[in-house]
């Protein structure tokens, strides 16, 4: 059967990884892509980072998006969460600085797992460091929901 996770569950899966996927619309299109985030429960948001293109120019044109988390061990055992909330884009020492905390909190996260550590998390301390930094942002929070199967028959 499946059924509602509680926040307190929901808040778990998305503290617990670092992969999801981002929803947004460009063109009048709906857009899903992988992202890899950090999950700031206390801000009440979601941190990610990328470049300048595609994404980041449909975000500042239509800043409404949905972000989810699965964990699926099998077709009778998964949770998924789903997050709704606003695009914000971060600048200058405000920017940085979340990048520095996105950047500490995957590591966590990815030494809790005992996962491989992406390539990307080592170049972050020289990125802090340039005039061309990625494009840095959060997604505040309006809504967590959640769903989940366990040992259905």
């Amino acid at each position: 059967m499946i059924i509602d996770l509680e926040p307190i569950k929901c808040n778990a899966l998305l503290t617990d990884n670092y992969v999801g996927r981002l929803a947004y619309i460009a063109d009048h299109e709906p857009h899903v892509v992988p992202s890899t985030y950090f999950f700031d429960a206390d801000q009440g948001c979601i941190l990610c980072f990328a470049s300048n293109g595609h994404r980041i120019n449909a975000l500042r044109k239509c800043n409404k998006v949905s972000f989810q988390v699965d964990r699926i061990e099998s077709f009778r055992h998964w949770q998924s969460v789903q997050v709704h909330g606003t695009y914000q884009e971060l600048a200058g020492d405000r920017a940085k600085e979340c990048l520095k905390r996105f950047a500490e909190g995957v590591e966590r996260t990815i030494d809790h797992k005992n996962a491989e550590r992406p390539h990307f998390l080592s170049h972050f301390s020289g990125r802090l460091q340039e005039a061309e930094m990625p494009v840095v942002y959060r997604i505040a929070v309006t809504k967590i929901t959640g769903k989940s199967v366990e040992n259905f028959t």
